[in-house]
């Protein structure tokens, strides 16, 4: 029978991969240690406790049921799952579970879908990593751009749900409506990546703004391993 399969790459609260990280999986019923396997035919036995990989990742096979994942000093934010520093994920279904049958999308199961303060995320088997989520700024655009205005420097430090393998995502970030100004004319010029986990932004108008809270919302697709 095939057995039930959990894999992750395991995170910090500031979404810094964790390599070499111990990890122990409890059986939700009596605490005992799970018999964990390296596939999907119970053939290969699997340590437990068991370290992640270099990239922080960590897999195992296990039969279905409830279970509890420990490992220090891990956040992983996703309220489906999450109990800080103690994990429990309900395997192949069940009200705990990320899904109750694993979607696919082109073959490709979804390997995690959450949420944190910073927007939400979606991570495929294939290694592809799209995130999403909405800024808020208070933002003047009053200074000179050719026939244009733009903002005096670029809007940075605006955190990513989670962080890319690589800082060469595609980023996108659209204008959303306001309470306080027409926002028809504004738009987003020269978007960029900053780094793995951030990226900056101008805004263009053809007219010019006051200061003013300005909502936006952003998607973002790479690599997380």
């Amino acid at each position: 029978m095939a057995l039930a399969h959990f894999q992750r790459t395991f995170t910090d609260a500031a979404g810094n991969i964790k390599p070499g990280l111990s990890v122990t999986v409890r059986r939700e019923s009596d605490n005992g240690l799970a018999a964990l396997f390296a596939d999907a035919g119970s053939v290969t036995p699997k340590s437990n406790p068991f370290n992640t990989d270099a990239n922080g990742y960590g897999s195992f096979y296990v039969t279905d049921g409830r279970y509890r994942i420990q490992a220090t000093d891990i956040d992983w934010r996703d309220t489906d799952i999450f109990i800080s520093p103690t994990f429990y994920a309900q395997l192949a279904g069940g009200p705990l579970a990320n899904f109750t049958a694993m979607p696919q999308v082109g073959g490709d199961p979804i390997v995690e879908s959450g949420s944190n303060a910073d927007g939400e995320w979606t991570r495929w088997a294939d290694g592809t990593q799209v995130v999403y989520g909405r800024v808020q700024r208070s933002i003047a655009i009053s200074t000179s751009f050719g026939s244009f205005f733009r903002n005096a420097s670029f809007e940075s430090d605006t955190n990513l749900p989670l962080s890319f393998l690589v800082a060469d995502y595609v980023l996108t970030v659209v204008r959303q409506e306001d309470s306080i100004l027409d926002p028809e004319d504004i738009g987003v010029f020269q978007v960029f990546p900053e780094s793995t986990g951030a990226f900056a932004f101008f805004l263009l108008s053809e007219t010019n703004q006051m200061a003013a809270i300005r909502g936006y919302s952003f998607h973002a697709v790479g690599r997380w391993k």
